[in-house]
């Protein structure tokens, strides 16, 4: 990551001054624009339950998913953290249930792989509709999930976890 450094400095018509420089002193080239300071996404970090739908579970959320569950919340996540347009036909790509989103991603051109990084999606691919979550933190080979329907019905958790006990990361970045 590069870093700018901004001090102050007076603005006078016709060009940037420093407050130290003196009336004899010539004006320095003009500084190149300064950029804002670019963060890794995702930007926010915050690890909390601010999950829209939390007392409306089991309607259609904007995204066409099932409010409630861990698809509903990771695809809040994806559109809210991450700053990417994404439904349940991302890419032209049917994603449906959370076991079948590795492939989804795969099929739509995405990285799939086993090393997670923040704003990464968690897939499990076991039982009935598999499980999905958003990848808040890592700490070594220890990583902080937040999702939805996991030990808690229709409710938000998050949980500390090896990374290595996931099926696969999808990157969205």
């Amino acid at each position: 990551m590069r870093w700018t450094v901004i001090t102050a400095a007076t603005v006078m018509a016709g060009g940037l001054f420093s407050p130290m420089a003196s009336a004899a002193t010539a004006p320095a080239a003009a500084p190149a624009p300064v950029q804002a300071a670019a963060c890794d996404k995702p930007c926010d970090r915050t690890i909390k339950d601010d999950y829209p739908y939390k007392s409306t579970p089991n309607v259609r959320d904007p995204w066409n998913f099932w409010t409630g569950q861990c698809t509903s919340f990771v695809a809040w996540r994806i559109n809210k953290r991450l700053g990417i347009k994404f439904t349940n036909a991302y890419k032209d790509v049917l994603w449906g249930n959370a076991k079948d989103w590795d492939d989804a991603a795969k099929k739509a051109g995405m990285k799939v792989d086993g090393k997670p990084k923040v704003g990464d999606i968690a897939v499990w691919n076991s039982g009935t509709y598999g499980h999905i979550a958003y990848v808040a933190s890592i700490d070594g080979t220890k990583i902080v999930v937040e999702e939805y329907n996991y030990s808690k019905p229709l409710a938000y958790t998050k949980r500390t976890i090896a990374a290595d006990t996931v099926d696969n990361f999808i990157h969205f970045f």
